[in-house]
This record gives structure tokens, C-alpha cells and sequence, in this order.
């Protein structure tokens, strides 16, 4: 193994300890602080730096690699202004884009580089586990709702599921009370606070359907792990299909 590969690989862990524990305060208290990423980027610096040093002499190899943090810098922040997800989760996206230049092989079973930007494949490989929720949501529904309440709440089946009110906790509402006092059923689920709860309580409702709010640095550490081991899952069923 060549002094490149140690160093990628050892970059891989630094940072695979790092999200696992942005992961850990994400589904703690759904903050992940800006220090997180400042150390996982000093971590790595010595290596990054080498890897740098090494690539010097392939100036088009540095110069696509420095495009690709570009264009991950600002699509990363575009999705975040679009309000797809939250500040840590660009942050990641950010900074994996710096970690990662060049598209890591340490996996014996890498299969395609995706579109050649690690952090992009992380991204796209974090999506594609929406609708693996989606289906376990509707099958946990149908398990514990039944089959026959379907057709009543077809959405809500998909994207949420019912839960005692004293069991609210990081979640967002498609049921909740309005300041009128009746009780509401909407399809953009609202955050849960501690006075939408109140009403719901002194109202006497005792269940209402909502929907998990899941940190989606879950989701990107997820498709991190995947991007390293496999590579990006997306490119590789476009192409298995055209």
C-alpha cells in the first residue's frame, strides 16, 4: 500500500468518527455545532495535504478536483436556501467536498466513481433512502392501523404515523389545534412546540399524526459509507438501465 492510499484511508476513518458522532448529537438535540467540522478538517489536514502534494503533477486532475469543491460549495448552500435541509447537513456536504478532492479508493469492491465528485455521490446516495422509508412507515402503518384506515389517510400512511401526544417529541404535526380551538389536518406537517402540545392536551386529544423529524446527516452518513465501499448507487442503476 502506497503512502496515497494510507493517507486516504486514514482520512476515511477520521472522518467516518466524525459523522458517526454528528450523527449521535443530531438525534441527541438535532444541533450539530460548526466545531465539529472544524476538527474533522484540522484532523485530516496533514493528509489532505500530502494527497495535494502528490497530485501536483497532474494539474487537470487538480484542476476538475477544484471545480467539483466549487460546485459542491454552491449547490450544497443552493439546497440549503431552498430550505431541502438543514445548516449541519450543508455544513457536511461542505466539508466532505474539502476532504475529499479526489474520489477515495479503499474499497476492493468500489464499483464506479459516480459523475468523479465524492461529496455529490454522498449526496445522491443519501437520497435514494426516502423511499426505503417511505415503505417502512406504510408497512409499520398498515401493522398497527390496519389496512382499513388506508383509504382515510392515504398520506399520512406514506410520510408519518400516530403517536400519543406525551410522546411528542422531534417530531412535526399534520394534526394539531388551532387558536380557535379546532383541531387541524394539514399536508405540510408544522413544527411541534411546546404550545401546540398544551393545546393538544387541554383539548383532550389523546393521538395525532405526525412526522418524524429525522436529522438528515443520518442520511448522509449513510450515503458516505456507501459512496466509500460501493460508489455512487445512482449512476450505477442509470446505467444499468440505459
Amino acid at each position: 500500500m502506497s503512502y496515497t492510499e494510507i493517507a486516504e484511508l486514514l482520512k476515511v476513518i477520521l472522518v467516518s468518527i466524525f459523522l458517526l458522532y454528528a450523527c449521535y448529537l443530531d438525534l441527541k438535540s438535532r444541533t450539530v455545532p460548526n466545531r465539529v467540522w472544524k476538527f474533522m478538517l484540522v484532523s485530516i489536514l496533514p493528509f489532505l495535504a500530502y494527497q495535494i502534494y502528490e497530485a501536483l503533477r497532474f494539474p487537470i486532475l487538480l484542476l476538475f478536483s477544484a471545480i467539483g469543491i466549487v460546485f459542491m460549495l454552491l449547490f450544497s448552500y443552493l439546497l440549503y436556501a431552498m430550505n431541502v435541509y438543514g445548516g449541519a447537513d450543508a455544513k457536511a456536504l461542505m466539508s466532505l467536498s474539502i476532504a475529499f478532492p479526489f474520489y477515495p479508493e479503499v474499497s476492493p469492491i468500489l464499483f464506479n466513481h459516480g459523475i468523479g465528485v465524492f461529496s455529490f455521490s454522498v449526496l445522491a446516495n443519501s437520497v435514494i433512502f426516502a423511499p426505503m422509508l417511505m415503505a417502512a412507515i406504510f408497512l409499520r402503518n398498515v401493522a398497527r392501523e390496519g389496512f382499513g384506515n388506508f383509504f382515510r389517510y392515504p398520506f399520512y400512511y406514506i410520510v408519518g404515523y400516530r403517536i400519543p401526544v406525551e410522546k411528542i417529541r422531534f417530531h412535526n404535526l399534520f394534526e394539531f389545534i388551532d387558536e380557535d380551538g379546532r383541531l387541524k389536518r394539514v399536508i405540510k406537517a408544522v413544527e411541534s412546540d411546546e404550545e401546540k402540545i398544551l393545546r393538544l392536551k387541554k383539548a383532550g386529544v389523546k393521538e395525532v399524526w405526525v412526522t418524524p423529524a429525522l436529522p438528515f446527516i443520518l442520511f448522509i452518513t449513510a450515503g458516505f459509507f456507501i459512496a466509500v465501499i460501493f460508489g455512487d448507487v445512482v449512476v450505477a442503476v442509470i446505467s444499468a438501465l440505459v
